[in-house]
């Protein structure tokens, strides 16, 4: 996950090379401090698997969605905005475009499960420990790498919501809902929440469609991406970025694909893409597909990554809610895309 870490200071006071913050930083950071204090601790025995918009998320969209520029200061996160200029060329449907040339995600093992993928309605017992005694510390991997942030606009997608509530995608994306509490409960969940939307569809199909796109158009393996998703009632992006602790995309090749010149094409070409799937009309009409049943038009020959690149195990997909369907009658969110 992006962080953004400060060098520290010693007591001997302030580096004269770097001025204090202004006293208004510190007591917005006090009061930031005081206000994750008050409210409820996560449990760590049983985190939300399928929780998009959690506090943590929320800092993070909006870190991601200003300014940190290169300084000493700023050695694990660096996010600037594309660099677009009145000539620049822009892409429908999106509403800004950050580059992150500078990110740093430690990935740390707590548990371990078999043959399911852990849920918050597993028994405490399911999740085997890694050890017996206190030993204090986790085994962890630390990549640092680069990557782009990409948000949806606004009014055009509530615009769209609005409209595909009314559609057969309203009762596609209800029914891939009902689905998903349904294997909740199967868990053992007696009071299951589902995240699912038309909302959170879309963007994780983008995200899919893109990094797909990436991996054929700037030679990276699509297993050396990594997505994560930003989904609630204020939010719709989504981060690209490597993910692998080797050189695979670390050379300044995944930020080079947020510049405004290469993303007004990469989204075109995705979407032109997987407009058509060498499994259609199978997959595009398919009612249910994947684990579970929890995928639409969605398959390993137009919109399926790598297990590795995708946070939700490769589930809750449907390209249709991307570049429309006139057969079954759904508009896309890029329905030009569909003719």
């Amino acid at each position: 996950m992006p962080v953004s870490q400060s060098t520290p200071r010693t007591q001997a006071g302030w580096p004269t090379a770097v001025p204090p913050p202004p006293p208004t930083d510190i007591v917005d950071a006090v009061r930031t401090l005081e206000a994750a204090e008050r409210q409820e601790a996560i449990d760590p025995e049983n985190p939300d698997a399928l929780e998009l918009a959690d506090r943590l998320r929320t800092e993070e969209f909006r870190q991601l969605s200003s300014t940190t520029e290169d300084t000493p200061e700023n050695q694990h996160f660096v996010c600037v905005p594309a660099g677009a200029t009145p000539g620049s060329p822009t892409v429908p449907g999106l509403e800004q475009t950050m580059l992150v040339k500078r990110l740093r995600e430690v990935r740390a093992l707590t548990a371990f499960t078999r043959v399911t993928a852990p849920m918050p309605s597993d028994p405490p017992g399911r999740r085997a420990r890694l050890h017996r005694g206190g030993v204090s510390w986790l085994p962890a991997m630390e990549v640092i790498g680069e990557g782009v942030f990409v948000r949806l606009d606004t009014a055009r997608l509530r615009a769209w919501e609005a409209h595909v509530e009314s559609e057969p995608a309203g009762a596609r994306v209800e029914g891939l809902r009902r689905r998903h509490l349904r294997m909740l409960r199967e868990r053992g969940d007696t009071q299951p929440r589902s995240p699912v939307s038309a909302r959170l569809v879309l963007v994780h199909t983008l995200a899919h469609a893109i990094i797909n796109e990436w991996s054929l158009d700037c030679g990276y393996p699509a297993a050396s991406l990594r997505e994560r998703l930003y989904v609630s009632d204020e939010m719709a992006g989504f981060l690209l970025y490597t993910a692998t602790s080797d050189s695979a995309g670390s050379l300044g090749g995944t930020i080079a694909q947020g510049k405004p010149e290469r993303l007004a094409s990469s989204p075109d070409s995705a979407l032109r893409r997987i407009s058509w799937c060498s499994a259609d009309p199978l997959c595009m009409e398919a009612d249910a597909s994947g684990v579970d049943g929890l995928n639409l038009a969605a398959c390993h020959a137009c919109i399926l990554l790598p297990e590795t690149s995708c946070e939700l195990n490769n589930i809750l997909l449907d390209r249709a809610l991307l570049v429309g369907s006139p057969e079954l009658g759904i508009t896309g969110y890029y329905p030009h895309t569909s003719e």
